[in-house]
């Protein structure tokens, strides 16, 4: 559990801590929760030792391939395994439990360390029902609790009976209603179910899903093969295989005597792999996604081994990204994401609402969320960065290749008599071609309802930021950017992602300057019209004159 941000509270004790006295529960509130703390499900356990056995399998890996009694150490692990892992499970599940307020989730853990944690219900942004394929067999769920403005996932209920889950955010929401009429109340009770009236906005079919994975390529399952190979002989894997000793050797010295084409032939088999990993991962991830608008908020279903529900409320909506790759973009392709005040660590901060779709389909879903004006064109970036980032990547590469060419075996392959890290240096022009590419997908677009930044290469992101989501606003520069009078501009958020800014990057200064200004003035108009619709006055705040004068200096009394 990550530690709790200002909204939460959470105490340690040695010991466990004292039951608050909990408050009154009207007849409505299920599980009895506010009378009460609540177990996990007896069948935590159960998928808690099962997650336990991979490691169990690797620490008897050695002895189950070579028995002897030379493996004494895997023996004992597993005894050990066997007198402290099992209790362990034991004992934090009878140390965990949860309780419902009209205030606040309570989550109180921890054995040697007991933690103590309150979530207040008006701060709780979503709760997620996640169920993987082993829970959706016992009809188990993970409640996942997210807070607006929170880096991490602040509770979590691993595991709850599918129907408890269904119960938990349902009375969540009850109580986050409990002060509007009687009719929002049953409206938000009634809000587990998809209701009739609500409109399905976008949805996927196993073609799509398929389709979508096909414009993808990930490496995971390539490094999930190397690093089973670590625990296995691949020679006798490869012997096996082949049948035939002699064979292998035949491509041994195939492979030797051509370098360049192993070379070739290994570039295409990791292509093909990844290729197929972006197939297979994205219809684990996207199998029967649906989308629906359901009053004031999105939700969200899919998930082929682990089925995700969540929800998305508009109002917490801070800004709009579409995302493509070069592939994608020839045929037309994009991805819609959202970025919210509660961030999905799972999502990398930003919620993924149309996985796939035409260009055309993603702004008219995204103008249902949020309504813009796409601009007609984007400003450019100084032509300086070009000359940055080709000198910035140069020297990377020379600090890669230079000591590898210093330390290069005679013996090793010197084609053309030079060592092949000095090769390395005709992706020099290379390194000019992607500089020039990274300059012309940079531009950005100041409107009169926010800033349009897009950028990237084999990422193509278009953020649109709303102006009144703005939160501040900087123009920084750095050492080198000072000697060439450049800055970057950039307009921060809530719940911005730690990676990927919305930066406009190199702008002339003077540009940066006067485009923070125009920025900075057009959401302090935007206040004051809002400030003026609410109080019937321009500005709530008293004039420079009117203000407390403190003295300072001579004009403070003298004790």
């Amino acid at each position: 559990m990550p530690s709790a941000s200002s909204p939460t509270s959470n105490s340690d004790s040695s010991s466990a801590a004292p039951e608050e006295t909990a408050p009154e529960a009207d007849a409505s509130t299920p599980l009895g929760a506010v009378r009460e703390p609540q177990r996990l499900h007896p069948l935590t356990l159960l998928l808690r030792v099962g997650a336990s056995l991979p490691a169990l399998a690797v620490i008897l890996l050695p002895t189950l391939q070579n028995p002897s009694s030379e493996n004494v150490v895997s023996v004992v692990l597993s005894i050990l395994y066997g007198l402290v892992a099992l209790p362990a499970i034991i004992l934090q599940y009878l140390r965990f439990s949860y309780r419902i307020t009209p205030q606040q989730i309570v989550i109180q853990k921890g054995v040697l360390r007991r933690q103590n944690r309150s979530i207040p219900i008006e701060r709780i942004q979503n709760i997620q029902i996640q169920q993987n394929l082993v829970a959706r067999l016992i009809g188990l769920a993970k409640v996942t609790i997210e807070t607006a403005g929170s880096s991490a996932t602040e509770g979590s209920l691993e595991y709850v009976g599918l129907s408890d889950a269904h119960e938990i955010r349902q009375a969540v929401r009850s109580f986050q209603h409990r002060s509007a009429p009687e009719a929002d109340v049953e409206e938000a009770a009634a809000d587990e179910t998809e209701a009739p009236d609500s409109e399905t906005l976008f949805a996927m079919s196993l073609p799509r899903v398929l389709l979508s994975g096909a414009f993808r390529f990930s490496l995971f399952y390539i490094a999930l093969v190397f690093s089973a190979l670590q625990l296995v002989d691949p020679e006798a894997i490869v012997q096996r295989f082949l049948r035939s000793q002699g064979r292998i050797d035949q491509i041994t010295e195939t492979m030797a005597a051509y370098p360049v084409l192993t070379v070739l032939a290994t570039i295409v088999v990791a292509g093909i792999l990844g290729w197929i990993s972006g197939v297979l991962i994205h219809l684990a991830r996207y199998y029967g996604f649906q989308l629906w608008l359901d009053d004031d908020k999105l939700r969200k279903r899919h998930g082929l081994f682990t089925v995700t529900e969540g929800t998305v409320p508009l109002k917490k909506v801070q800004a709009l990204i579409l995302r493509t790759n070069p592939f994608m973009r020839a045929f037309g392709w994009y991805e819609l994401e959202v970025q919210t005040v509660g961030m999905n660590v799972d999502e990398q901060g930003h919620r993924v609402i149309a996985p796939f779709a035409q260009y055309d389909d993603i702004l008219a879903l995204a103008q249902r969320v949020r309504s813009f004006e796409l601009p007609e064109a984007f400003g450019s970036v100084s032509r300086l960065t070009i000359r940055r980032r080709f000198f910035r990547y140069t020297l990377a590469l020379s600090a890669l290749l230079l000591p590898g060419a210093y330390f290069w075996p005679a013996g090793w392959w010197h084609p053309g008599g030079a060592p092949l890290p000095w090769w390395g240096f005709l992706l020099v022009p290379l390194i000019l071609g992607w500089a020039l590419l990274q300059y012309h997908n940079h531009g950005y677009a100041v409107r009169d309802d926010g800033l349009y930044i897009r950028r990237g290469v084999l990422s193509h992101y278009l953020w649109i930021l709303p102006t009144e989501k703005f939160h501040a606003f900087h123009a920084t520069a750095s050492l080198f950017q000072r000697r060439l009078n450049l800055k970057t501009l950039f307009v921060d958020t809530a719940g911005a992602a730690a990676f990927a800014y919305p930066e406009v990057i190199d702008l002339p200064a003077a540009e940066a300057d006067a485009q923070l200004d125009r920025l900075y003035g057009r959401f302090q108009a935007l206040y004051r019209t809002r400030i003026e619709a609410l109080t019937g006055a321009p500005d709530t705040r008293l004039d420079k004159e009117e203000r407390p004068h403190l003295p300072v200096g001579d004009e403070a009394p003298s004790p």
